[in-house]
């Protein structure tokens, strides 16, 4: 993003009221989404419903960043957790 995009868009998030610059900054991220696992690169489908309510979507907005983890490498990571804590 270049300084007149960033620009451009403070001005608008300046104009929006709180309710309307959270669900603005919802649909931002949500257009981040990846396109596959961010640990194992297995392919996501955004217009599969089962994908959508197994699969789970991690955000850190202080960075803006959207990381997605599919069925078996949360799996994987609970089984860790339990097995480390």
């Amino acid at each position: 993003m270049n300084r007149k995009q960033r620009r451009k868009a403070e001005k608008v998030k300046k104009s929006l009221t709180p309710s309307e610059q959270n669900l603005s900054e919802k649909i931002f991220l949500f257009e981040q989404i990846p396109v596959a696992c961010t640990t194992c690169a297995e392919p996501f489908d955004k217009t599969d419903k089962s994908m959508a309510l197994t699969w789970k979507v991690v955000v850190r907005e202080e960075q803006q960043q959207v990381r997605l983890f599919c069925p078996t490498c949360i799996k994987k990571t609970q089984e860790a957790l339990e097995k480390n804590g």
